[in-house]
């Protein structure tokens, strides 16, 4: 398995671009992802002493040129920052590292700021305070026309779409206030979106949308009223019978699909896409309706990202496996639980990282990704990375010796 990492701008600038590049090809990294825009954040890094870098709405930390952009332009960071990707470029290419441009797609609140109209819109007609619609035509020519630019620019080798799928109406909320349980129903109908495009689309479709809306809040009301209990099983099993419903749940997962179809179409010179094959909808759809979804995702990328915790993991290889060509797969693994997270599980031990590794390989596993460089000790890095030559050592070469 080719190891990669997940690696900041912010914290290359501070350690220097050439001395971290060189460390990781020492460290035995085949590749960089390095972010070309970010969600907001707050991170600790252990590099140097303990150093925090923090940005409250999310930005592009590439030198986009905005000339090329049509409604929606790039919001770029600091001039500093923006000129860590030419430098990793040229630094990676001379020690034969390969550089990946790591995309934040939808959680953009920037976007949203600017843009009131591109937001997800909640069913009681509430704009997302962060994310952005992937049926938004406007939110569509940005991201392709984004993707596009860093790979005319840099020359890199895939770019991984993070986010196409928006997993959850409240994702990454700053400092929530939600004082009532939100039953398991209440969440999944809560995380489809009314905005203008949506209902656009729904009602081209021949679809009632306030019919639609009505239905929806009126199951949202009543869960999150009575918590989940018989009747719930009852409600959804009427949800899943509605047929107008059923197609515009599909609508909602396709206008991602669509999204990255159109990313991949701008871009040249033999540069690949990586994306998450996942819908939050299944228990509205049923298993076959969510299967052939899941099926157009694997079709629409080159390689299909995993989380070593991912429920139906086994079911998205064997879809990428069956598809034409194979897709590739990846998998991310975190040494530690992010705080909130809903991603990769904590790694406690070696002992527990070796089996997940072992079961990566079992999937048919091409490349692991390892989050994030800069944020762990050296240490773990380079145990990381020894644990994964142990699971699967390089084609044609001897296994990392363990120090």
């Amino acid at each position: 398995m080719r190891v990669t990492t997940y690696t900041y701008p912010w914290d290359l600038a501070r350690l220097g671009v050439e001395r971290v590049v060189r460390q990781m090809a020492d460290d035995g990294i085949d590749a960089i992802d390095l972010a070309a825009t970010y969600h907001p954040i707050d991170s600790l890094s252990p590099r140097d002493g303990v150093r925090l870098f923090t940005n409250a709405r999310g930005a592009v930390y590439f030198p986009a040129r905005t000339e090329r952009y049509g409604r929606i332009r790039p919001l770029t960071h600091s001039a500093e920052l923006c000129a860590v990707w030419p430098e990793v470029a040229k630094h990676a290419r001379a020690v034969g590292l390969e550089l990946n441009a790591w995309t934040i797609t939808l959680f953009q609140p920037w976007i949203r700021d600017a843009h009131p109209d591109c937001a997800r819109v909640l069913p009681g007609g509430d704009r997302s305070g962060s994310g952005v619609c992937p049926a938004n035509d406007d939110v569509r020519e940005y991201l392709a026309t984004l993707c596009a630019d860093v790979v005319d620019q840099f020359g890199v080798r895939m770019v991984r779409l993070e986010g196409v799928v928006s997993p959850a109406f409240d994702l990454d909320w700053l400092r929530p206030r939600v004082l009532v349980d939100v039953p398991a129903l209440a969440r999944t109908l809560l995380n489809l979106c009314f905005c203008g495009a949506c209902t656009r689309r729904a009602r081209a479709a021949g679809l009632d949308v306030e019919r639609l809306r009505r239905v929806v809040n009126e199951a949202i009301a009543a869960e999150i009223s009575e918590g989940q209990t018989d009747a719930s099983a009852d409600r959804t099993a009427k949800l899943t019978a509605d047929p107008e419903l059923h197609a515009f749940v599909t609508q909602n997962v396709q206008s991602s699909i669509e999204l990255v179809r159109i990313v991949a179409a701008r871009l040249k010179g033999g540069t690949r896409i990586s994306a998450n094959a996942s819908t939050p909808y299944g228990v509205l759809l049923g298993a076959a309706a969510e299967e052939a979804l899941l099926a157009q995702m694997v079709d629409a990328a080159d390689q299909i990202a995993l989380h070593p915790n991912a429920k139906g993991k086994r079911g998205i290889a064997d879809l990428a496996a069956r598809a034409t060509p194979p897709r590739e797969l990846s998998m991310l693994f975190a040494r530690v639980r992010i705080p909130g997270s809903t991603g990769p599980a904590p790694v406690a031990s070696s002992e527990q990282l070796a089996k997940e590794l072992t079961e990566a390989a079992g999937l048919g596993v091409d490349e692991v990704t390892l989050y994030s460089y800069t944020l762990l000790p050296e240490r773990e890095v380079h145990e990381f990375v020894t644990a994964v030559r142990r699971a699967s050592p390089r084609a044609g070469g001897p296994m990392l010796a363990v120090e």
